[in-house]
């Protein structure tokens, strides 16, 4: 009697699992006849019954299926087509990793490798360029995922990854996918710069300070770190700091004459106003038609002035000769100021705040036609 309930139970078991493998025949089938709701309803009972669950031709076939549900644009499929490339991916990953002896391997990673990853990075392009970044950083990161079955590490597809996360404001994900790519080589440690840049996003200046150490001592050559190492240090009001960088910079390339104008800008902001004139002269000996050294200069003499105008109004009235002496100073000081700020209002016409200095410094200075000839050119406006 044993022998005989022990035979039915068995009969049984081959009958269930022999209904469950027809399940994943009729899904592929559907799949050949294009019907692709069938075929997804038959693949998604097969692999939620434990007979057949997980079984590589289950996971073949349902990869098959996802992602011909991906690529069509018929109204039907519609409902089930948004996240259908990930479900295709996840399939053909778990059949590469459960492969028996029939499983077609050639088939699978045409499928994965090509197929599905370039759809996957269409989808990201195209989701990022109408700025749904955070979905982007998803099939971005997919991408990366599938070529890490392959044991490759896929650099551009971490860094798009990371670039649409940080769009999205995702922080942590973004340091998350940078961090997987920083110590690469690729992009010769920019990345180290990146991780940085979301570390200060999220308002912790240390970390991000640490990390561009890090990214300098892996690649000290990088001058774009010691850049961003230097922005740090200024926008956290670390100005020693800050100059002590643009130092290097400028030690690395000294025909740099943006280095030159910057580390101006940071000795005015310490009060070495002799300082920051040097570098803005020998940025302006580097390129003199450039703007900001030009304007900086000048702007830098018209602010002396104003203590000037300042001990010219406090002098008694019978100070004389005093007056006549800081009047002469003050216009030397407005005529040294002059060139340099006539060079940058001719690189940009459009800089009304310059356009203003001049017109008042041309009648202090009593230059009456270059005086009418600029008022001329603002009425004109």
């Amino acid at each position: 009697m044993k022998k005989i309930i022990l035979a039915m139970i068995f009969v049984a078991a081959t009958s269930l699992t022999y209904a469950q493998n027809a399940k994943v025949t009729t899904a592929g089938n559907y799949l050949k006849q294009n019907e692709l709701v069938k075929a997804k309803e038959a693949i998604d009972a097969a692999d939620a019954h434990v007979k057949t669950q997980g079984k590589p031709k289950t996971l073949v076939y349902k990869g098959k299926i996802y992602y011909a549900l991906s690529i069509d644009t018929t109204t039907e499929t519609a409902p089930y087509r948004k996240d259908a490339i990930f479900v295709a991916s996840e399939a053909f990953q778990g059949a590469k990793k459960n492969a028996d002896s029939r499983t077609n391997m050639g088939e699978v990673t045409q499928y994965l490798y090509l197929y599905v990853y370039n759809k996957m990075w269409d989808d990201g392009v195209v989701l990022y360029n109408t700025h749904e970044y955070a979905d982007a950083s998803k099939h971005f990161a997919g991408c990366a995922q599938i070529r890490e079955v392959f044991e490759e590490l896929d650099t551009t597809g971490f860094f798009y990854a990371g670039n649409a996360a940080a769009a999205a404001e995702q922080h942590e994900l973004a340091i998350q996918y940078f961090d997987k790519i920083k110590d690469s080589g690729y992009q010769e440690g920019a990345i180290y710069g990146k991780i940085a840049g979301q570390y200060k996003a999220m308002g912790d200046t240390a970390k991000a300070i640490e990390t561009i150490k890090a990214g300098r001592m892996a690649y000290p050559d990088n001058q774009g770190l010691l850049i961003s190492e230097f922005n740090i240090y200024v926008e956290s009001g670390q100005t020693e700091k800050a100059i002590n960088n643009i130092d290097k910079a400028i030690a690395a390339n000294p025909d740099n004459s943006s280095y030159l104008d910057v580390r101006g800008k940071l000795k005015q902001s310490l009060n070495d106003k002799e300082g920051a004139k040097q570098d803005y002269l020998a940025s302006i000996a580097i390129d003199p038609d450039q703007y900001e050294a030009n304007y900086d200069l000048g702007a830098l003499y018209v602010n002396e002035s104003i203590k000037l105008v300042e001990e010219l109004n406090n002098l008694p009235l019978n100070a004389t000769k005093e007056y006549d002496a800081k009047k002469a100073e003050l216009t030397a000081l407005y005529e040294k100021a002059l060139p340099y700020l006539e060079k940058a209002y001719a690189k940009d016409p459009s800089d009304k705040e310059v356009q203003d200095i001049l017109i008042k410094l041309y009648l202090k200075t009593k230059q009456m036609d270059k005086y009418k000839k600029l008022q001329a050119e603002i009425d004109g406006e």
